[in-house]
């Protein structure tokens, strides 16, 4: 009896809730909405033999959805899809923290008056975290500044651009971390040098602590990033300006405040549970309408 199949992923998901709905009596099958990700329309999509299944199940789909107006773009450009697609941006509700700040920071190591980047990523190519690792080698003062990673795969291959670059002290690696959020409250500034995001949903992590981040110009980055105002943008593989941002929110603490407080106004406004669960829920009930 359920009113809206809602599922994320063209392959599999929307492709198995338009064949089950197939399966329902014609009174009694529901409404189909298509939220689309970045691997969708920017990995499948380039594959011949995925296309044709991700273009077929959008179009089939009641609604459709992105994560951004970014990937919005994309999609109509890659598979000149004639469906509505309507933006939906991610969200995320901060957790109650576990740990306070400077109990996270002993464990790690980091003093009190240091400077805390994070970066939390799978580390696969296209988030370019050997970027990240050069940028941070390049800082001035360097010893009081120190760069954690939340690693969603196995940093094994970084270790020796790690101790290449000179910065093995003032890296430290975390794997399969469950409590982001003691993580996120305990550093300074986010650090992102992706080449390609649809949303950048550990940027929004990072702002709703109160945090700025330096991030690429890439994706749909530049609508969670204001640059200037909650964070730095850079031009993809610039290093020396990433290098150059990191520099600017590092040496000036009043600065990195007021960024990361706009960050945090900025997320909740406009990226928080609320008026995402709202804009769904209007999707939904319009999608229902078209069945009664």
């Amino acid at each position: 009896d359920l009113d809206v199949l809602h599922v994320h992923y063209a392959v599999p998901h929307a492709t198995a809730a338009l064949l089950a709905r197939q399966m329902r009596p014609e009174t009694m099958r529901p409404a189909v909405v298509t939220t689309l990700h970045g691997t969708d329309t920017t990995l499948l999509g380039k594959d011949p033999h995925y296309m044709p299944i991700i273009k077929h199940s959008m179009e089939h789909s009641d609604g459709v959805t992105t994560v951004s107006k970014s990937l919005k773009a994309q999609t109509i450009e890659t598979f000149d899809v004639k469906h509505p697609i309507e933006v939906i941006y991610n969200f995320y509700d901060p957790a109650p923290v576990k740990r306070s700040k400077r109990e996270v920071r002993q464990e790690l190591g980091i003093a009190d008056t240091d400077v805390m980047l994070l970066h939390m990523s799978n580390l696969r190519p296209v988030k370019r975290f050997g970027d990240v690792l050069k940028a941070f080698s390049r800082l001035k003062k360097s010893e009081a500044v120190k760069l954690v990673v939340l690693a969603g795969a196995e940093p094994d291959a970084y270790f020796r651009k790690v101790r290449d670059l000179g910065i093995e002290d003032r890296v430290i690696f975390r794997r399969n971390i469950v409590e982001i959020d003691d993580y996120l409250n305990a550093c300074d500034l986010g650090i992102y040098a992706s080449e390609q995001e649809s949303f950048g949903l550990s940027i929004l992590e990072t702002m709703c602590y109160g945090h700025p981040v330096v991030a690429t110009n890439a994706g749909g980055i530049p609508e969670v990033i204001v640059d200037g105002e909650t964070g730095l943008l850079v031009d993809v593989g610039d290093i020396e300006a990433m290098a150059q941002s990191i520099q600017t929110l590092v040496d000036d603490a009043i600065l990195r405040h007021e960024m990361g407080q706009n960050g945090a106004e900025r997320a909740a406004a406009y990226f928080s549970g609320s008026p995402i669960r709202d804009q769904y829920l209007k999707l939904y009930y319009k999608m229902c309408e078209q069945y009664v």
